[in-house]
């Protein structure tokens, strides 16, 4: 077992475990959302569970991307970028849209009012908004949790051009201009397909990219971050305590500006950090099943995205008004077990019918050539 762990330390299997707990905690704030269950003094658990984990979450998952970054031709890099994110952001973008329509006509009973619902959310993932947006004088509903992954192609592609066209040293100093430029421009206007989302995190792939190359997760300890990610929440949680709001990236909003985006690029480097060093320490049952459910996160993101998006959740929420707690539970549990039960459905297909490979394809074109030719 030591001989497998050394193995996980030393490549991106490293953030399984961290992967596995922020797909749980991502499905749970987006469920508890739905229900006010006070703390006292007006505090409600959604709104803690946004506060400590919303902003230093993402850029987390973020800096793990990052982790893989390499410097490539652009062309090469947009290729890539498109063949990884492209055929799960349209198959959810159908399914989302095609499930919307159903439950909507099932719950409301008019096609009309089905098909117009649906058709901004379409618009949604076509146009790539992370939020919902007026374009023209008609409002278009957001593409749900998937601006998480067009965020970070763009990102990538960001980076990519930005290692292209400056000499290393330069490079610090043009990804922060890059992260202020993504700040400004969601001040203006939303850009569409997550634009000014995906310069702003570019700060985040880059710290990511630099763990990697400095092998700061394969150092027995980083004296220097714990202390500076606590400064980092300090002045997190006084400007959001002065201000009364909380970062929100999908709305392209920072309490602190772009002071904010680097504050958070800390505190997900220690996140990240610290659930690398318990993946390399702890080994049992349940973080071998957290690391299996971080291995399915990008199906775990597009299933999520397809239920959080086409179900009506808060005609579900309505109905446990009186006990939130009931709710919030009976409902992370439906969302789970329909998550898990898709997953496995998934795996179960690609058994049954395995993925063309290259190789496949051009043969079964060869073939199919070389029956033409007989037939002519």
């Amino acid at each position: 077992m030591k001989g497998t762990k050394t193995r996980t330390v030393n490549s991106l299997g490293m953030f399984d475990l961290f992967k596995g707990i922020g797909m749980a905690t991502v499905i749970f704030v987006h469920t508890a959302e739905a229900y006010s269950l006070n703390l006292g003094s007006g505090l409600s658990v959604s709104s803690f569970l946004l506060f400590i984990y919303r902003e230093a979450l993402m850029s987390a998952f973020y800096i793990a991307s990052g982790f893989g970054f390499r410097k490539r031709s652009v062309g090469k890099c947009v290729q890539q970028q498109l063949r990884g994110i492209l055929p799960p952001f349209l198959y959810t973008a159908l399914a989302t849209s095609g499930f919307h329509l159903i439950l909507h006509h099932y719950c409301f009973g008019s096609w009309p009012a089905a098909i117009s619902e649906s058709q901004k959310v379409l618009a949604g993932f076509l146009l790539g908004l992370p939020h919902t947006s007026t374009y023209f004088g008609f409002s278009i509903f957001s593409c749900g949790p998937m601006w998480y992954l067009l965020t970070m192609a763009v990102g990538w592609i960001i980076l990519d051009i930005l290692f292209n066209a400056f000499p290393e040293r330069y490079i610090p100093c043009a990804v922060a201009v890059t992260a202020i430029l993504g700040w400004g421009t969601c001040l203006v206007w939303e850009l569409p397909f997550c634009l000014s989302q995906g310069m702003a995190v570019v700060p985040y792939l880059y710290i990511g990219h630099i763990a990697k190359k400095r092998r700061w997760f394969d150092q027995p300890r980083l004296t220097w971050l714990f202390p500076s990610a606590m400064v980092c929440m300090v002045i997190s949680a006084v400007g959001a305590l002065v201000s009364g709001t909380t970062d929100n990236m999908s709305m392209g909003e920072w309490t602190l500006g772009p002071v904010g985006i680097f504050i958070n690029g800390i505190i997900g480097l220690w996140i990240v950090n610290l659930f690398v060093r318990l993946s390399a320490r702890s080994e049992n049952f349940l973080t071998h099943f957290l690391e299996a459910v971080g291995r399915r996160s990008l199906n775990i993101f597009c299933l999520h995205t397809v239920e959080l998006t086409a179900v009506p959740w808060y005609l579900y929420a309505a109905q446990f008004a009186s006990s939130p707690i009931v709710g919030l539970l009976s409902q992370y549990a439906i969302r789970c077990s329909f998550i898990a039960l898709s997953c496995v459905l998934l795996e179960l297909r690609k058994r049954i019918v395995p993925p063309r490979t290259k190789k496949a394809r051009m043969e079964r074109s060869r073939a199919r050539f070389q029956r033409y030719v007989a037939r002519h």
